[in-house]
């Protein structure tokens, strides 16, 4: 172990010793240091770059543990909602073995989120996933096997088993053994996140004992046993300590939620208060320097007792919401209890009157107009989120980004085999309207570069041009014909944003939301692609003389054909016309407080200016030369959510655009829209 980990120290300082012994040493701070998340005020950021970084994820609802709502189709009548342990009893009531049982949930694990899903999961733009564990998946197989006893002896055979747990806890006789199945499925997800260079969040989903009265989430047998016996609390501390201590080292791993949604707790935020100062206290003596979710009453959304200045150490807390089926209408009216913090109004007034992160852990489970708005409003205020779930059971489209149809478990031991089948990935059913609902502004900005994927000279998430050796811009020509490179001037089209995919490569995504194929070389390529496949990954290969070259799927390399005819992907070597130079759109750097050109098909001679730029009190003017024509103006973000539109009308040589409020300090692109042309600006707002 590195001598330095071990020491109790805070952040900033544990980062400054860490770096200056690697100086020391003469080592470099490796592609894994660079994946670290941090909390930076209010903002979740890279630990390297000081980057925010804004996680968007997937929660993987049903993987470590059912819920019984999701094992069978919604509004079945009949069927069984409840916990996991009654859908093994159903099973052990139909003359299944204990054997047979385990061996089935050890397929079904095995089963229902492999590679593919991730793989599926990051190609639609997610950075992160959120695992709900389990945990029984860290009790040995004789130690599970005395729980599963519990479920046709509810009351003496629990009993029983809160002796074990006391007896196994005293003895030091839990979580020892590195192959339990919890490690191993955590082990093998990181391996598949890092492939795709994505972060996972661990959940305790189901804490020892359960965590409320909803024996749903937790897969309980009596309410409120993790609050009411004190050998749960101790259970649930070491199962955190061996967590931390296991894997206190992986950046990946983008912080811990330590209990999921307490509920209906005895106590209050009080109780949970005291077992969450002992968590986090376990977890910062063992050198771990992760980010922690803290969740309070009420299904993770009541802060009384709970607020940051009551922990200590306090350093490193994310606060977490969980979002369903509030009224759009009721979302900016303040609830009177400010520590209440679902609504949108109380969620960014305790961020910022605390100045700590929040995240929404989870929000989902509505009509797609609900998800689209709940989405907008969130990145809006820059607030990452979970989506709940990604797959579930269902005859029609849910709001999951899969559905899983065939068999259901719920029709019991008969269709065992099936439902094994049914739910692999090959065998699930994309929930397309759900997906364009999540999915319009993915990725997410601040992609993550972990594992082996993008290096950090690769600006992922950022948005570029790309100049060709004949001096002009690469258009996407909107997609609607083959791409050139033959612009004078870098507007809409002619801007991409830097998608990251496995394997270090990078996707190229123009203006209309749609991918840059290579065509494999065969035919011109096209900004057209609505996913990243094999076409629309490439090689972003650095040149000696400061350009990029791109080398695609079939190991041929973008030639720019020197704007004489449409772009292919066919050449063997890097020449001249294969060599691409490149500026970041979000660097602040290019084009701030110049004329800027008409299209140069337009033969109208119309220049605009813009300034001041930067702006510094929320009003900027545009001035007209030559002619006085009205404008359409709208800025966008520069992952590209539009946050203003207003129209101006030409009767004086320079129009004032008051921004709004609501638009905070960064870089955006401003798009004039014109009679004669359509024009865009990059402007900074301090």
């Amino acid at each position: 172990m590195f001598p330095i980990l071990s020491l109790r120290i805070c952040r900033p300082v544990f980062k400054l010793l860490f770096f200056v012994v690697c100086l020391a040493w003469n080592m470099p701070l490796t592609h894994a240091q660079s994946c670290w998340l941090e909390v930076n005020g209010k903002q979740i950021v890279n630990t390297t770059t000081g980057q925010n970084v804004i996680l968007r994820s997937v929660g993987l609802g049903n993987w470590a543990l059912q819920e019984g709502y999701m094992l069978h189709p919604q509004n079945c009548q009949g069927c069984p909602p409840g916990p996991q342990w009654q859908m093994k009893k159903i099973y052990y009531d139909e003359g299944q073995t204990p054997g047979q049982v385990e061996d089935f949930y050890r397929q079904w694990r095995d089963n229902f989120i492999t590679k593919a899903d991730i793989d599926y999961i990051a190609s639609l733009g997610f950075n992160s996933v959120r695992l709900p564990m389990h945990y029984e998946l860290f009790l040995s197989s004789a130690q599970r096997a005395i729980r599963n006893n519990v479920i046709n002896n509810i009351n003496f055979g629990h009993d029983i088993y809160k002796d074990s747990l006391r007896s196994w806890y005293d003895n030091n006789q839990l979580f020892n053994d590195p192959g339990l199945e919890g490690f191993r499925m955590i082990d093998n997800l990181l391996s598949w996140c890092k492939d795709n260079g994505m972060y996972i969040i661990l959940d305790l989903h189901a804490a020892p004992g359960g965590q409320g009265a909803d024996k749903n989430i937790a897969d309980i047998f009596h309410d409120n046993n993790l609050w009411l016996y004190p050998v749960f609390q101790d259970v649930t501390d070491r199962l955190w300590d061996r967590i931390s201590q296991r894997y206190l080292n992986e950046p990946a791993i983008a912080f811990y939620d330590l209990i999921n949604e307490p509920n209906q707790v005895p106590g209050g935020g009080q109780a949970i208060h005291a077992l969450l100062q002992r968590l986090i206290t376990t977890v910062r003596n063992n050198g771990d320097n992760h980010m922690i979710m803290v969740e309070g009453n009420g299904w993770g959304n009541n802060y009384d007792y709970l607020e940051p200045f009551t922990f200590s150490p306090n350093w490193g807390l994310v606060y977490n919401a969980h979002r369903y089926w509030i009224d759009e209408a009721d979302d900016w009216v303040a609830d009177p209890n400010p520590n209440q913090i679902n609504r949108m109004a109380n969620l960014v007034n305790f961020r910022n009157t605390h100045n700590v992160p929040v995240w929404v852990g989870e929000t989902g489970e509505n009509n797609n107009q609900w998800l689209r708005q709940n989405i907008e409003k969130l990145d809006a205020e820059g607030i990452g989120w979970c989506h709940w779930t990604y797959k579930r059971f269902d005859v029609a489209e849910n709001a999951a980004l899969m559905r899983i149809g065939g068999n259901y478990p719920t029709d019991g031991a008969s269709v065992m085999a099936g439902v094994l089948e049914s739910i692999k990935f090959e065998n699930c059913i994309p929930n397309t309207n759900t997906i364009a609902a999540v999915t319009q502004d993915l990725p997410a900005p601040g992609t993550s570069i972990c594992g082996p994927g993008n290096s950090p000279e690769l600006p992922v998430g950022q948005v570029v041009w790309l100049r060709g050796n004949n001096g002009k811009y690469v258009s996407s020509e909107n997609g609607q014909s083959a791409m050139m490179c033959n612009r004078d001037s870098a507007g809409d089209w002619e801007v991409f944003t830097l998608v990251g995919t496995a394997d270090g490569k990078v996707a190229l995504r123009g203006s209309n939301n749609q991918y840059v194929s290579s065509e494999n070389g065969e035919s011109p390529m096209l900004c057209n692609r609505t996913s990243i496949g094999g076409w629309e990954a490439f090689e972003w290969l650095p040149q000696p003389d400061g350009t990029v070259a791109l080398r695609g799927f079939n190991g041929m390399y973008v030639s720019s054909e020197n704007g004489e005819d449409p772009m292919l992907c066919n050449r063997p070597s890097v020449g001249a016309w294969e060599k691409f130079e490149f500026g970041l759109v979000s660097s602040g750097t290019e084009g701030m407080g110049i004329l800027i050109e008409a299209n140069p098909e337009n033969t109208r001679e119309l220049l605009l200016k813009v300034y001041p730029n930067p702006v510094a009190d929320g009003s900027l003017f545009i001035g007209m030369e030559k002619e006085h024509e009205d404008i359409t103006a709208s800025l966008f973000t520069i992952e590209g959510r539009q946050v203003m539109t207003r129209k101006l009308r030409g009767d004086t040589s320079d129009m004032k655009l008051q921004l709004p409020g609501t638009v905070r300090k960064g870089i955006y692109i401003l798009k004039l829209n014109t009679a004669s042309g359509n024009f865009s600006r990059k402007i900074m707002v301090q």
